[in-house]
């Protein structure tokens, strides 16, 4: 059977997710860096799929998926939050296809910014997303460090850590802290976080800043 391009389904999501975590894995160990992704439950594409369906696209050969796409928007923002084509189906031309699938979903929506993220060396990807008008504007590095040596060097500087409620005070600081750091508030997003039983989170305060973790 042909390749079909079809709307995601709530049951695809965990075969998505373990293409996703090879597609990665294959891509970082080609580089040297060894296997980075783990498999989660897909319940951030759930939510997804059920406030937005139309940004969750998968490319199916007669039941088995070769490739995923999940973007989603916020405000004016559309977000590529995932692009993966399995391994030993790339080169296809799937992820292209994928991509204007998506990016129909941002025309949509009537969404005037575009953001993703993807590792510096995947130049066939970044090769794709320049094609279709998306360009490199920041660099993003992993790094980590352990605790105890970097509150060494942190001034003695009292915080506060209060945690965040699905309250509209908090809400309305998160919604703030977003439009300064990303530009749109992505409230739906916080207040699923805060209903995750998996997920906390707390605002630190100092004087009258506050900050975020």
């Amino acid at each position: 059977m042909p390749l079909v391009y079809r709307p995601a389904r709530a049951q695809d999501l965990e075969r998505a997710e373990a293409l996703v975590v090879a597609s990665i894995n294959d891509l970082t160990e080609r580089h040297n860096f060894g296997a980075m992704a783990t498999a989660r439950p897909p319940n951030f594409q759930l939510f997804s799929l059920k406030d937005d369906p139309g940004g969750l696209w998968v490319a199916d050969d007669a039941g088995e998926i070769f490739g995923f796409a999940w973007s989603w928007v916020c405000g004016d923002l559309w977000f590529l939050a995932q692009l993966f084509v399995a391994p030993g189906h790339q080169g296809r031309g799937i992820g292209n296809e994928l991509l204007q699938r998506t990016l129909e979903h941002a025309r949509k929506a009537g969404a005037i910014k575009k953001a993703l993220i993807t590792f510096t060396f995947n130049r066939v990807s970044q090769g794709l997303y320049i094609r279709h008008g998306l360009f490199p504007k920041m660099p993003i590095y992993f790094f980590d460090v352990a605790r105890e040596r970097l509150s060494a060097g942190l001034r003695d500087v009292p915080l506060r850590c209060v945690a965040l409620e699905d309250t509209a005070a908090d809400l309305s600081r998160l919604a703030e802290i977003d439009a300064h750091a990303v530009g749109v508030a992505r409230a739906k997003h916080h207040r699923y976080l805060l209903n995750d039983p998996a997920t906390k989170g707390v605002i630190r305060r100092w004087r009258s800043g506050i900050f975020i973790s």
